[in-house]
């Protein structure tokens, strides 16, 4: 592990400006501290990439993000916007003929490193947790599929170097999980964590109905499953409605008793795709 670290500060030494790509809707949640202070370390400019924008209403997504925008400059993405990733490519550009290139990049030693150095006019990292849309976004930036997409987390191995055009090359990297902590339900949330690879699937879900609850959407929650007549929306209990969608869905145990867990990582795949939606 604490090789991998090296490496991520030999990826943001070697890059002119860093890509933070994050959840749109979690942004803090998909922070990393320890990447960001390595960022800082480096005084390398920085864009926060606020990924799956369409996931989440404009109104909901300005808000959420007002705190970054007193940080850094924020673009929101979506994969299937064609405009949002031209934003983000004259973004670089714009933050590049700001901030120049790295001033040490011309006064490195020749040393013999065990991974190539990223060479390009402009050379972007790209940093953020397993399945935050690194992959899909690159592949984007491209304009081509060079990358592996998949939505289960943790599909990028190893360095890959993809040049996006004749000016930008990108180094993309394994999604990063921080060592000081690593809370299941944060990384289930913003789907770092695969729902089968969840100890807890349960808590979780629970807490995504509660998103949707204290966003009054929980109707919207139970159209989703067409399952409106079969479920009492006046509990206020999370893991009642747990309960009742887990009957509704005819997911049982031996003995006709609701099955949570299975409906739980239902929820949590749902979620995580983005077929679920607040």
């Amino acid at each position: 592990m604490e090789r991998y670290w090296d490496l991520i500060e030999q990826i943001v030494r070697e890059s002119d400006i860093i890509l933070e790509v994050l959840d749109a809707r979690f942004p803090e949640l998909s922070r990393n501290k320890q990447v960001e202070e390595i960022i800082a370390r480096f005084n390398r400019p920085r864009i926060f990439v606020m990924n799956k924008a369409d996931l989440i209403s404009r109104r909901d997504l300005e808000f959420s993000t007002a705190k970054l925008m007193e940080e850094g400059e924020v673009v929101y993405v979506s994969n299937r916007q064609t405009r949002t990733i031209k934003t983000l490519l004259a973004k670089i550009r714009q933050v590049f003929a700001k901030n120049g290139k790295r001033a040490e990049y011309f006064n490195q030693p020749i040393i013999k490193k065990p991974y190539r150095e990223a060479k390009g006019d402009i050379v972007v990292g790209i940093l953020g947790y397993p399945n935050v849309g690194k992959s899909s976004l690159i592949n984007s930036l491209s304009f081509k599929k060079k990358v592996k997409v998949s939505k289960k987390a943790g599909t990028t191995h190893g360095i890959h170097w993809v040049k996006a055009n004749d000016e930008i090359k990108l180094i993309d990297t394994p999604g990063v999980i921080p060592l000081s902590y690593e809370e299941e339900a944060k990384l289930g949330m913003i789907a770092a964590r695969n729902p089968e690879k969840i100890k807890d699937p349960t808590t979780l879900a629970c807490k995504i109905i509660e998103l949707f609850m204290k966003a009054n959407k929980l109707k919207s929650l139970i159209e989703f499953y067409r399952v409106q007549d079969k479920i009492q929306t006046t509990e206020e209990n999370s893991y009642a409605i747990l309960e009742q969608l887990s009957l509704a869905k005819n997911h049982l145990k031996q003995g006709g008793v609701a099955d949570e867990n299975r409906t739980s990582v239902m929820i949590i795949k749902d979620w995580q795709q983005g077929s679920l939606r607040l």
